[in-house]
Protein backbone atom coordinates (compact mmCIF):
# COMPACT_ATOMS: atom_id res chain seq x y z
CA UNK A 1 0.00 0.00 0.00
CA UNK A 2 1.38 3.43 -1.05
CA UNK A 3 1.06 6.11 1.33
CA UNK A 4 1.69 9.39 0.30
CA UNK A 5 3.92 11.64 2.62
CA UNK A 6 3.84 15.68 0.68
CA UNK A 7 7.26 17.67 1.51
CA UNK A 8 5.74 20.29 1.69
CA UNK A 9 6.57 20.84 5.18
CA UNK A 10 10.26 22.00 4.57
CA UNK A 11 11.17 25.41 5.51
CA UNK A 12 14.58 25.62 4.61
CA UNK A 13 16.20 25.43 1.51
CA UNK A 14 16.48 21.55 0.11
CA UNK A 15 19.28 20.64 -2.22
CA UNK A 16 19.93 17.44 -4.02
CA UNK A 17 23.35 17.05 -2.86
CA UNK A 18 21.64 16.45 0.59
CA UNK A 19 19.91 13.82 -0.23
CA UNK A 20 22.21 12.44 -2.27
CA UNK A 21 24.63 12.29 0.77
CA UNK A 22 22.34 10.66 2.83
CA UNK A 23 21.38 8.37 0.60
CA UNK A 24 24.84 7.66 -0.11
CA UNK A 25 25.76 7.32 3.82
CA UNK A 26 22.84 4.76 4.40
CA UNK A 27 24.63 2.59 1.82
CA UNK A 28 27.89 2.68 3.86
CA UNK A 29 26.45 2.42 7.02
CA UNK A 30 25.11 -1.06 5.92
CA UNK A 31 28.53 -1.54 4.69
CA UNK A 32 29.88 -0.72 8.29
CA UNK A 33 27.28 -3.13 9.82
CA UNK A 34 27.63 -5.84 7.63
CA UNK A 35 31.07 -6.16 6.33
CA UNK A 36 33.27 -4.14 9.49
CA UNK A 37 36.34 -3.66 8.97
CA UNK A 38 36.96 -4.63 5.45
CA UNK A 39 34.19 -2.04 4.24
CA UNK A 40 35.51 0.69 6.13
CA UNK A 41 38.99 0.22 4.68
CA UNK A 42 37.46 1.61 1.61
CA UNK A 43 40.05 4.30 0.05
CA UNK A 44 43.79 5.26 -0.23
CA UNK A 45 45.58 5.26 3.57
CA UNK A 46 45.56 7.01 5.54
CA UNK A 47 42.12 8.45 3.82
CA UNK A 48 39.40 6.20 4.12
CA UNK A 49 35.82 6.12 2.89
CA UNK A 50 34.61 7.76 6.40
CA UNK A 51 36.99 10.36 6.43
CA UNK A 52 35.79 11.44 3.44
CA UNK A 53 32.37 11.28 4.09
CA UNK A 54 32.70 13.49 7.17
CA UNK A 55 34.28 15.71 5.17
CA UNK A 56 31.98 16.16 2.53
CA UNK A 57 29.26 16.10 5.25
CA UNK A 58 30.05 19.04 6.72
CA UNK A 59 30.56 21.31 3.98
CA UNK A 60 26.85 20.14 3.11
CA UNK A 61 25.42 20.71 6.78
CA UNK A 62 27.05 24.51 6.91
CA UNK A 63 25.16 25.55 3.21
CA UNK A 64 22.08 23.68 4.70
CA UNK A 65 20.90 26.42 6.68
CA UNK A 66 20.08 24.23 9.78
CA UNK A 67 23.96 24.50 11.45
CA UNK A 68 23.29 27.36 13.65
CA UNK A 69 19.79 25.61 15.15
CA UNK A 70 22.05 22.14 15.44
CA UNK A 71 24.79 24.15 17.41
CA UNK A 72 22.86 25.80 19.46
CA UNK A 73 21.13 22.50 21.08
CA UNK A 74 22.79 21.03 24.00
CA UNK A 75 23.85 17.94 23.53
CA UNK A 76 26.02 19.55 20.29
CA UNK A 77 27.26 22.76 22.99
CA UNK A 78 28.68 19.56 25.28
CA UNK A 79 30.37 17.59 22.21
CA UNK A 80 31.78 21.07 21.14
CA UNK A 81 33.39 21.77 24.52
CA UNK A 82 35.03 18.04 24.69
CA UNK A 83 36.50 18.21 21.05
CA UNK A 84 38.00 21.41 22.31
CA UNK A 85 39.28 19.45 25.46
CA UNK A 86 40.22 16.53 22.88
CA UNK A 87 42.38 18.77 20.95
CA UNK A 88 44.01 20.36 23.82
CA UNK A 89 44.91 16.82 25.28
CA UNK A 90 46.37 15.98 21.21
CA UNK A 91 48.20 18.73 20.16
CA UNK A 92 50.98 19.00 22.11
CA UNK A 93 51.58 15.11 21.42
CA UNK A 94 51.51 15.00 17.78
CA UNK A 95 55.25 15.36 16.98
CA UNK A 96 55.44 12.65 18.76
CA UNK A 97 52.91 9.90 18.03
CA UNK A 98 52.18 11.46 14.43
CA UNK A 99 48.86 10.60 13.03
CA UNK A 100 47.94 8.53 16.07
CA UNK A 101 47.04 11.23 17.86
CA UNK A 102 43.93 12.18 15.26
CA UNK A 103 43.51 8.60 14.50
CA UNK A 104 43.02 7.83 18.57
CA UNK A 105 41.06 11.33 19.35
CA UNK A 106 38.08 10.14 16.29
CA UNK A 107 36.49 8.31 18.62
CA UNK A 108 34.91 12.28 19.46
CA UNK A 109 35.43 13.64 16.24
CA UNK A 110 32.81 11.12 14.96
CA UNK A 111 30.45 13.60 16.78
CA UNK A 112 30.52 15.51 13.52
CA UNK A 113 28.25 13.06 12.30
CA UNK A 114 25.67 13.60 14.69
CA UNK A 115 26.07 17.82 13.33
CA UNK A 116 25.58 16.51 9.75
CA UNK A 117 22.33 14.11 9.84
CA UNK A 118 20.37 16.80 12.01
CA UNK A 119 21.39 19.81 10.09
CA UNK A 120 20.63 17.60 6.74
CA UNK A 121 17.35 16.32 8.42
CA UNK A 122 16.12 19.71 9.88
CA UNK A 123 16.89 20.87 6.15
CA UNK A 124 13.83 19.39 4.76
CA UNK A 125 12.23 17.21 7.51
CA UNK A 126 10.48 14.92 4.88
CA UNK A 127 14.29 13.44 5.31
CA UNK A 128 13.28 11.33 8.66
CA UNK A 129 10.74 9.47 6.86
CA UNK A 130 12.63 8.83 4.03
CA UNK A 131 15.63 6.99 6.34
CA UNK A 132 13.20 5.17 8.23
CA UNK A 133 11.65 3.67 4.95
CA UNK A 134 14.83 2.59 3.83
CA UNK A 135 15.70 1.17 7.50
CA UNK A 136 13.42 -1.21 6.25
CA UNK A 137 15.81 -2.67 3.07
CA UNK A 138 18.34 -2.28 5.55
CA UNK A 139 16.63 -4.79 8.20
CA UNK A 140 15.91 -7.21 4.84
CA UNK A 141 19.75 -7.17 3.91
CA UNK A 142 20.98 -7.72 7.20
CA UNK A 143 18.28 -10.27 7.95
CA UNK A 144 18.98 -12.62 5.05
CA UNK A 145 23.28 -11.91 4.98
CA UNK A 146 24.62 -11.05 8.12
CA UNK A 147 24.00 -14.13 9.85
CA UNK A 148 26.16 -15.73 6.28
CA UNK A 149 28.58 -13.20 6.70
CA UNK A 150 29.23 -14.02 10.26
CA UNK A 151 29.82 -17.86 9.78
CA UNK A 152 31.71 -17.39 6.74
CA UNK A 153 33.95 -15.02 8.37
CA UNK A 154 34.44 -17.18 11.43
CA UNK A 155 34.79 -20.48 9.97
CA UNK A 156 37.16 -19.66 7.63
CA UNK A 157 39.10 -16.86 9.08
CA UNK A 158 42.43 -18.83 8.70
CA UNK A 159 42.23 -18.99 4.58
CA UNK A 160 40.71 -15.59 4.25
CA UNK A 161 43.29 -13.32 2.58
CA UNK A 162 44.12 -10.08 3.78
CA UNK A 163 43.47 -6.55 2.02
CA UNK A 164 46.36 -5.90 0.11
CA UNK A 165 46.92 -2.27 1.41
CA UNK A 166 45.47 -3.45 4.70
CA UNK A 167 47.34 -6.56 6.37
CA UNK A 168 45.91 -6.82 9.27
CA UNK A 169 42.43 -6.73 7.82
CA UNK A 170 40.48 -9.83 6.31
CA UNK A 171 38.88 -9.54 2.96
CA UNK A 172 35.78 -10.78 5.16
CA UNK A 173 35.45 -10.31 8.16
CA UNK A 174 32.56 -10.01 11.08
CA UNK A 175 32.61 -8.92 14.96
CA UNK A 176 29.67 -10.58 17.06
CA UNK A 177 29.33 -7.45 18.91
CA UNK A 178 29.42 -5.01 16.60
CA UNK A 179 26.23 -7.11 14.51
CA UNK A 180 24.43 -7.60 18.02
CA UNK A 181 24.03 -3.73 18.13
CA UNK A 182 22.06 -3.94 14.56
CA UNK A 183 20.32 -7.46 15.10
CA UNK A 184 18.86 -5.22 18.56
CA UNK A 185 18.21 -2.06 16.17
CA UNK A 186 16.28 -4.73 13.74
CA UNK A 187 14.40 -6.61 16.00
CA UNK A 188 13.16 -3.57 17.81
CA UNK A 189 12.08 -1.79 15.34
CA UNK A 190 10.01 -4.66 14.16
CA UNK A 191 8.24 -4.88 17.69
CA UNK A 192 7.99 -1.57 17.93
CA UNK A 193 5.37 -1.61 14.81
CA UNK A 194 7.87 0.03 12.54
CA UNK A 195 7.44 -2.39 10.12
CA UNK A 196 5.28 -4.78 9.06
CA UNK A 197 6.09 -7.96 11.49
CA UNK A 198 5.89 -10.85 9.26
CA UNK A 199 6.74 -13.49 11.22
CA UNK A 200 9.69 -14.74 8.78
CA UNK A 201 11.71 -11.87 9.57
CA UNK A 202 10.92 -11.94 13.19
CA UNK A 203 12.47 -15.53 12.79
CA UNK A 204 15.17 -14.53 11.01
CA UNK A 205 15.65 -11.80 13.85
CA UNK A 206 15.80 -15.02 16.99
CA UNK A 207 17.82 -16.99 14.25
CA UNK A 208 20.46 -14.30 13.39
CA UNK A 209 21.04 -13.42 17.11
CA UNK A 210 20.98 -17.03 18.16
CA UNK A 211 23.92 -18.06 16.20
CA UNK A 212 25.90 -14.53 16.80
CA UNK A 213 25.31 -13.88 20.47
CA UNK A 214 27.27 -17.38 21.06
CA UNK A 215 30.62 -15.77 20.36
CA UNK A 216 30.05 -12.66 22.26
CA UNK A 217 29.08 -11.81 25.87
CA UNK A 218 29.36 -7.71 25.62
CA UNK A 219 27.22 -8.27 22.58
CA UNK A 220 24.21 -10.89 24.51
CA UNK A 221 23.98 -8.40 27.00
CA UNK A 222 23.83 -4.86 24.85
CA UNK A 223 20.80 -6.99 23.17
CA UNK A 224 18.80 -7.64 25.94
CA UNK A 225 19.19 -4.21 27.36
CA UNK A 226 18.49 -2.26 24.09
CA UNK A 227 15.50 -4.87 23.97
CA UNK A 228 14.45 -4.26 27.42
CA UNK A 229 14.59 -0.62 26.58
CA UNK A 230 12.48 -0.66 23.87
CA UNK A 231 9.91 -2.53 25.81
CA UNK A 232 9.67 0.04 28.40
CA UNK A 233 9.36 2.72 25.71
CA UNK A 234 7.09 1.01 23.70
CA UNK A 235 3.86 2.29 22.53
CA UNK A 236 0.25 0.93 23.52
CA UNK A 237 -0.84 -1.87 21.64
CA UNK A 238 2.37 -3.09 20.19
CA UNK A 239 2.08 -6.40 22.16
CA UNK A 240 2.01 -8.69 18.73
CA UNK A 241 5.17 -8.18 18.01
CA UNK A 242 7.10 -9.21 21.43
CA UNK A 243 5.10 -12.36 21.38
CA UNK A 244 5.73 -13.50 18.13
CA UNK A 245 9.77 -13.15 18.85
CA UNK A 246 9.81 -14.18 22.40
CA UNK A 247 7.74 -17.39 20.57
CA UNK A 248 10.39 -17.69 17.87
CA UNK A 249 13.10 -17.34 20.58
CA UNK A 250 11.52 -20.39 22.50
CA UNK A 251 11.51 -22.45 18.81
CA UNK A 252 15.24 -21.93 18.60
CA UNK A 253 16.17 -22.77 22.36
CA UNK A 254 14.22 -26.03 22.24
CA UNK A 255 15.70 -26.66 18.56
CA UNK A 256 19.23 -26.04 19.42
CA UNK A 257 18.96 -28.34 22.70
CA UNK A 258 18.16 -30.90 20.29
CA UNK A 259 20.22 -30.23 17.42
CA UNK A 260 23.19 -28.87 19.23
CA UNK A 261 24.87 -32.21 20.36
CA UNK A 262 24.38 -33.63 16.95
CA UNK A 263 25.83 -30.51 15.38
CA UNK A 264 29.25 -29.20 16.51
CA UNK A 265 29.67 -25.83 14.60
CA UNK A 266 32.56 -24.16 16.12
CA UNK A 267 33.75 -20.44 15.80
CA UNK A 268 36.33 -17.87 17.12
CA UNK A 269 38.87 -21.17 16.08
CA UNK A 270 37.52 -23.79 17.82
CA UNK A 271 37.35 -21.64 21.14
CA UNK A 272 33.47 -21.56 21.20
CA UNK A 273 30.99 -23.76 20.05
CA UNK A 274 27.31 -22.77 18.46
CA UNK A 275 25.12 -24.47 21.13
CA UNK A 276 22.64 -23.76 24.05
CA UNK A 277 25.72 -24.68 26.67
CA UNK A 278 27.79 -22.20 24.86
CA UNK A 279 24.78 -19.08 25.75
CA UNK A 280 25.10 -20.53 29.18
CA UNK A 281 28.64 -20.06 29.71
CA UNK A 282 28.84 -17.01 28.19
CA UNK A 283 25.57 -16.11 31.09
CA UNK A 284 27.80 -17.54 34.04
CA UNK A 285 31.23 -15.84 32.78
CA UNK A 286 29.42 -12.64 33.30
CA UNK A 287 27.85 -12.46 36.65
CA UNK A 288 30.62 -15.41 38.08
CA UNK A 289 33.21 -17.90 36.70
CA UNK A 290 31.76 -20.34 33.95
CA UNK A 291 34.75 -22.97 34.17
CA UNK A 292 35.84 -21.79 30.48
CA UNK A 293 39.83 -20.91 30.83
CA UNK A 294 39.20 -18.44 27.31
CA UNK A 295 36.21 -16.42 28.98
CA UNK A 296 37.21 -15.94 32.53
CA UNK A 297 40.34 -15.64 31.21
CA UNK A 298 40.02 -12.53 29.32
CA UNK A 299 37.54 -10.91 31.86
CA UNK A 300 39.95 -11.05 33.90
CA UNK A 301 42.64 -9.43 31.86
CA UNK A 302 39.84 -6.52 31.19
CA UNK A 303 39.00 -6.01 34.90
CA UNK A 304 42.63 -5.78 35.75
CA UNK A 305 43.45 -2.89 32.66
CA UNK A 306 40.02 -1.52 33.84
CA UNK A 307 40.79 -1.11 37.84
CA UNK A 308 44.13 0.52 36.35
CA UNK A 309 42.64 3.21 34.10
CA UNK A 310 40.24 4.29 37.39
CA UNK A 311 43.40 4.07 39.75
CA UNK A 312 45.98 6.10 37.87
CA UNK A 313 43.00 8.51 36.99
CA UNK A 314 39.93 9.02 39.65
CA UNK A 315 43.15 8.84 42.52
CA UNK A 316 46.41 9.13 40.71
CA UNK A 317 48.37 11.68 38.62
CA UNK A 318 46.48 11.14 35.35
CA UNK A 319 42.84 13.09 37.18
CA UNK A 320 43.02 16.48 35.31
CA UNK A 321 44.86 15.90 32.17
CA UNK A 322 44.81 11.27 31.23
CA UNK A 323 47.57 10.31 29.15
CA UNK A 324 46.30 12.24 25.85
CA UNK A 325 45.99 11.15 22.50
CA UNK A 326 47.97 9.45 20.55
CA UNK A 327 49.95 6.96 23.00
CA UNK A 328 49.67 3.17 22.91
CA UNK A 329 47.37 2.76 26.34
CA UNK A 330 48.35 -0.92 25.36
CA UNK A 331 51.77 -0.09 26.26
CA UNK A 332 51.82 2.33 28.48
CA UNK A 333 49.71 0.08 31.33
CA UNK A 334 51.60 -2.80 30.15
CA UNK A 335 48.67 -5.02 28.63
CA UNK A 336 49.86 -5.86 25.60
CA UNK A 337 49.02 -9.37 23.85
CA UNK A 338 51.11 -11.11 21.13
CA UNK A 339 47.67 -12.29 19.61
CA UNK A 340 46.46 -8.62 18.95
CA UNK A 341 49.62 -6.23 17.67
CA UNK A 342 47.22 -3.59 17.08
CA UNK A 343 45.62 -3.51 20.90
CA UNK A 344 46.04 0.12 21.30
CA UNK A 345 42.49 1.11 23.71
CA UNK A 346 40.75 -1.31 26.83
CA UNK A 347 37.94 -2.65 24.92
CA UNK A 348 36.04 -0.10 26.56
CA UNK A 349 35.01 3.29 24.95
CA UNK A 350 34.37 5.10 27.56
CA UNK A 351 37.46 4.17 30.21
CA UNK A 352 39.45 4.71 26.87
CA UNK A 353 38.22 8.33 26.98
CA UNK A 354 38.61 8.66 30.79
CA UNK A 355 42.67 7.26 30.13
CA UNK A 356 43.21 9.90 27.67
CA UNK A 357 41.10 12.65 28.32
CA UNK A 358 41.13 12.54 32.04
CA UNK A 359 37.98 13.03 34.64
CA UNK A 360 36.97 16.73 32.72
CA UNK A 361 36.66 14.85 29.46
CA UNK A 362 35.20 11.98 30.86
CA UNK A 363 32.60 13.88 32.80
CA UNK A 364 32.17 15.69 29.07
CA UNK A 365 31.49 12.51 27.86
CA UNK A 366 28.93 11.50 30.07
CA UNK A 367 27.14 14.37 30.35
CA UNK A 368 26.97 14.31 26.15
CA UNK A 369 25.07 11.11 26.54
CA UNK A 370 23.32 11.75 29.13
CA UNK A 371 21.95 15.30 27.57
CA UNK A 372 20.77 13.41 24.18
CA UNK A 373 18.68 10.68 26.39
CA UNK A 374 17.01 13.21 28.29
CA UNK A 375 16.38 15.37 24.85
CA UNK A 376 14.96 12.20 23.59
CA UNK A 377 13.11 10.93 26.42
CA UNK A 378 11.16 14.44 27.15
CA UNK A 379 10.48 14.19 23.50
CA UNK A 380 9.09 10.79 24.03
CA UNK A 381 7.06 11.94 27.31
CA UNK A 382 5.38 14.94 24.89
CA UNK A 383 4.55 12.01 22.30
CA UNK A 384 2.96 9.98 24.91
CA UNK A 385 0.83 12.90 26.49
CA UNK A 386 -0.13 13.85 22.90
CA UNK A 387 -0.66 10.04 22.05
CA UNK A 388 1.66 10.27 19.27
CA UNK A 389 2.46 6.50 19.11
CA UNK A 390 4.47 6.66 15.73
CA UNK A 391 6.82 8.75 17.55
CA UNK A 392 6.92 7.14 20.51
CA UNK A 393 7.84 4.11 18.46
CA UNK A 394 10.70 6.42 16.48
CA UNK A 395 12.40 7.55 20.35
CA UNK A 396 11.77 4.26 21.47
CA UNK A 397 13.93 2.56 18.66
CA UNK A 398 16.29 5.19 18.79
CA UNK A 399 16.93 4.77 22.10
CA UNK A 400 17.37 0.89 21.71
CA UNK A 401 20.34 1.40 19.19
CA UNK A 402 21.89 3.45 21.15
CA UNK A 403 21.98 2.05 24.49
CA UNK A 404 22.94 -0.95 22.86
CA UNK A 405 25.96 0.62 21.17
CA UNK A 406 26.75 2.23 24.54
CA UNK A 407 26.87 -1.06 26.48
CA UNK A 408 28.63 -3.34 23.55
CA UNK A 409 31.54 0.08 23.51
CA UNK A 410 31.84 -1.42 27.54
CA UNK A 411 33.34 -4.69 26.63
CA UNK A 412 35.00 -4.12 22.84
CA UNK A 413 36.29 -2.01 20.17
CA UNK A 414 33.48 -0.35 18.88
CA UNK A 415 33.23 3.26 18.67
CA UNK A 416 36.72 4.11 18.20
CA UNK A 417 36.03 2.93 14.54
CA UNK A 418 33.77 3.88 11.96
CA UNK A 419 31.80 0.88 12.50
CA UNK A 420 30.31 2.01 15.48
CA UNK A 421 31.21 5.80 15.89
CA UNK A 422 29.61 6.92 12.50
CA UNK A 423 26.34 4.35 13.33
CA UNK A 424 26.10 5.82 17.02
CA UNK A 425 26.23 9.71 15.87
CA UNK A 426 24.34 9.18 13.03
CA UNK A 427 21.80 7.76 15.23
CA UNK A 428 22.31 10.34 18.08
CA UNK A 429 21.85 13.04 15.21
CA UNK A 430 18.78 11.64 14.22
CA UNK A 431 17.39 11.88 17.67
CA UNK A 432 18.45 15.02 17.82
CA UNK A 433 16.22 16.08 14.52
CA UNK A 434 13.55 13.82 15.70
CA UNK A 435 13.07 15.73 18.99
CA UNK A 436 13.09 19.23 17.38
CA UNK A 437 11.03 18.25 14.42
CA UNK A 438 8.43 16.56 17.16
CA UNK A 439 7.68 20.24 18.56
CA UNK A 440 7.65 21.58 15.07
CA UNK A 441 6.24 19.24 12.90
CA UNK A 442 4.11 17.00 14.86
CA UNK A 443 1.97 15.38 12.40
CA UNK A 444 5.41 14.75 10.58
CA UNK A 445 4.82 11.11 10.53
CA UNK A 446 1.15 10.52 9.95
CA UNK A 447 -0.03 8.57 7.46
CA UNK A 448 -3.39 7.34 6.18
CA UNK A 449 -3.20 3.97 8.30
CA UNK A 450 0.10 1.94 9.96
CA UNK A 451 0.04 -0.97 12.29
CA UNK A 452 0.78 1.25 15.32
CA UNK A 453 -3.03 1.83 16.63
CA UNK A 454 -4.77 5.38 17.40
CA UNK A 455 -6.07 6.55 20.13
CA UNK A 456 -9.07 5.11 21.19
CA UNK A 457 -11.04 8.10 21.74
CA UNK A 458 -10.51 9.66 18.39
CA UNK A 459 -12.46 7.61 15.42
CA UNK A 460 -11.11 7.14 12.52
CA UNK A 461 -11.75 10.17 9.94
CA UNK A 462 -12.62 8.90 6.38
CA UNK A 463 -10.20 7.83 3.85
CA UNK A 464 -10.15 11.24 1.62
CA UNK A 465 -10.13 13.39 4.82
CA UNK A 466 -6.81 11.66 5.36
CA UNK A 467 -5.02 11.95 2.18
CA UNK A 468 -2.81 14.88 2.46
CA UNK A 469 -2.54 17.71 -0.14
CA UNK A 470 -0.32 17.26 -2.90
CA UNK A 471 2.65 19.27 -3.13
CA UNK A 472 2.70 22.73 -4.16
CA UNK A 473 6.84 22.20 -4.67
CA UNK A 474 6.39 20.48 -8.06
CA UNK A 475 10.65 20.16 -7.97
CA UNK A 476 10.40 17.37 -5.50
CA UNK A 477 8.71 14.16 -6.21
CA UNK A 478 6.56 12.92 -2.76
CA UNK A 479 7.92 10.42 -0.66
CA UNK A 480 6.33 7.06 -0.40
CA UNK A 481 5.97 5.46 3.15
CA UNK A 482 5.04 2.01 2.56
CA UNK A 483 4.34 -0.15 6.01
Amino acid sequence: MDLTFSPGLSRGISTRGGERYLRVLGVCLLGYALFSRTFAYIGVPPLFIGEVMLAIGLWLAATSGQMRHVLGMWTVRIWAALVVWTLIRMVPYLGTYGLDGPRDAMLIVYGSYAVIVASLILAAPERLVEAVTRYRTFVVVMLSLAWVVYLAAKQFYAQIPDLPWAGNVKLLEAKGGDLMVHMTGITAFMVLGLMKRKMLWISLAAFSSGIIMVSNRGGMVAFFLGLGLAWLMRPPGTGQGSSKLVYAFVFLVVVGAIAGPMLKLEVQGGSREITVEQVVENISSIFGRSGSDTLDGTKKWRLLWWTKIVDYTFNGPYFAQGKGFGINLAESDGFELDIDEGLRSPHNGHLTVLARAGVPGFLLWLAVHAMWFWTVGSAWVRARLADQRRWMALFAWLSAVWIAALVNASFDVFLEGPMGGIWVWSVIGAGLAAARLQRTHPTLLDAPEAPLPRAASAPPAPRHALRPEPSRSPSRPPVAWQW
